[in-house]
């Protein structure tokens, strides 16, 4: 009976690992946001995007500090740095799956949850997997564009000046299958 009981629990934990081994974690990806201020572009960045991204069923959560955004204007910049939001995009890319194999560029709809604080709102943008060929260890990129309105988000007053609309960029290189 105590063989049995192990031996399942072996196979559940077995299981569980080749499951978690279609499922790729990365803390590198970069997200850029292009709106306006006072009519003049504005452009935020971070790097310090975490991603997990199912391989098998193309779902994705990516989060990120809101205070981890920089510019080139230093008053933003101080303003962003107090914050201690977290915003978190749980979501589906439209996809069967994450193919890591030879293809031509594949487009796709993405569409998920945007949650900032505890406001929350559905978004939907465009992707592009494109396979990269010859590279060792990585295998596509990743583009995803998202536009983002902040009044659709129940966000406003955030500057004045500060146009509503925005378009987020997300951009991350995959690893092949066999490497994650």
């Amino acid at each position: 009976m105590k063989n049995t009981i192990l031996i399942l629990a072996f196979s559940f934990i077995s299981g569980s690992i080749s499951i978690a081994q279609d499922v790729y974690y990365t803390k590198q990806a970069t997200l850029q946001l292009v709106g306006e201020l006072d009519g003049q572009l504005l452009a935020l960045q971070t790097t310090q995007l975490g991603i997990k991204l199912d391989y098998e069923t193309a779902s994705v959560i990516v989060r990120f500090q809101l205070s981890s955004l920089k510019t080139d204007i230093d008053s933003i910049n101080e303003m962003l740095k107090k914050s201690k939001l977290e915003v978190v995009f749980d979501g589906k890319l439209g996809l069967e799956y994450i193919n890591t194999e030879n293809h031509p560029p594949q487009n796709f709809a993405a569409e998920g949850k945007l949650t900032i604080g505890g406001l929350e709102a559905i978004i939907h943008g465009d992707g592009e997997l494109l396979h990269i060929g010859r590279a060792t260890d990585y295998a596509c990129m990743l583009k995803m564009t998202i536009p983002l309105n902040f009044k659709d988000l129940s966000i406003s007053g955030l500057l004045p000046g500060l146009n509503d609309k925005f378009e987020a960029v997300i951009t991350q290189a995959l690893l092949q299958k066999d490497k994650n």
